[in-house]
C-alpha cells in the first residue's frame, strides 16, 4: 500500500532538508480521530525543531503534554527511498511525508497503520505564527484530501508550552 498522499509535491532531498531544518512553531493539528490531537492526546505535540543527522535521518524535537506537564522529547525519522518521506516508530509504524515545504511553513502528513486502521494526522508548522499562516490554504486543502473534517482541526498555537 502506498502511504504517500497522492497530491504530495516533494522537492529533491537536498532542497527539502535545507528548508526543513531549523526551528519551527506548531500552528494547527488535524486528524481523522480528533482525540489524538486534543489535550494530552497521543499526537498533541508541538514541534520545536528539525536537525539533519549524519546518516540523512532527521531528529525532530517537540514538546508533549503528559500528566498535566509539558515535557521535551524527540524522535528520529528514518529516510526512505522516496524524497520527502520518512518512517518512525510511535504507537506503531508512522509514515511522515512533507507535503509542502517552504522557507516559511511546512505541512507534514503522518499515517499510522496500527491495528489495520489508518490514523491520519496533518500538521501545519511555521517559522513564526505569521509565516505559518501563509500555508493555511494549502493545509486546509491537504486535510480535505485526507478526509479530515474541519471540526477535527485544532488550533494549538496558544496552547503550546503551557501558555493556554
Amino acid at each position: 500500500m502506498n502511504m504517500v498522499p497522492p497530491t504530495a509535491r516533494l522537492p529533491g532531498s537536498s532542497s527539502l532538508v535545507s528548508k526543513v531544518t531549523g526551528s519551527w512553531e506548531t500552528l494547527e493539528l488535524a486528524s481523522n480521530d480528533r482525540s489524538v490531537v486534543e489535550e494530552e492526546g497521543a499526537y498533541e505535540c508541538f514541534m520545536t525543531g528539525i536537525d539533519l543527522l549524519d546518516n540523512g535521518n532527521l531528529n525532530i524535537s517537540y514538546f508533549h503534554r503528559k500528566d498535566g506537564r509539558y515535557i521535551n522529547g524527540f524522535y528520529v525519522a528514518e529516510k526512505t527511498d522516496t524524497p520527502g518521506r520518512y518512517i518512525f516508530e510511535y504507537h506503531g509504524k508512522n509514515y511522515l511525508t512533507f507535503v509542502a515545504v517552504t522557507e516559511k511553513f511546512t505541512i507534514m502528513d503522518l499515517e499510522n497503520q496500527r491495528d489495520g486502521n489508518p490514523l491520519i494526522v496533518v500538521e501545519l508548522h511555521g517559522r513564526t505564527r505569521e509565516a505559518g499562516k501563509l500555508g493555511m490554504v494549502h493545509y486546509r486543502r491537504q486535510t480535505a484530501r485526507r478526509g479530515i473534517l474541519p471540526s477535527n482541526i485544532v488550533d494549538v498555537f496558544f496552547k503550546r508550552y503551557g501558555s493556554s
